[in-house]
């Protein structure tokens, strides 16, 4: 190998990567086979798992958010009631201090 050509693997795709400093050309040569991989049945499976938790994760907080409403809707029940029972009652508000 000459001088000006130097050879190093590519640390996200472990290709080959050749620089020609000379010219200042780079490549990808000698392609290696990714290694570990999975069967197509096995990344199917993983991605019905996966759409099924966040499916159940969704519902919950669809749930969690009808519980919400049904808790503020209540609050503010309460708060109409008492209203209307405290109607006498002036309200202190700062300029009416003077």
């Amino acid at each position: 190998m000459p001088k000006d050509l130097y050879q190093f693997p590519c640390p996200c795709c472990s290709k080959q990567i050749e620089i020609d400093i000379r010219s200042g050309r780079t490549r990808a040569v000698k392609p290696s086979e990714q290694k570990g991989g999975q069967d197509l049945d096995g990344l199917l499976q993983k991605h019905q798992r996966e759409s099924e938790r966040l499916g159940q994760l969704f519902d919950q907080a669809k749930q969690g958010q009808g519980n919400q409403k049904k808790a503020l809707e209540d609050l503010l029940d309460r708060a109409k009631e008492d209203a209307k029972k405290n109607k006498d009652e002036k309200l202190n508000r700062p300029w009416d201090l003077e």
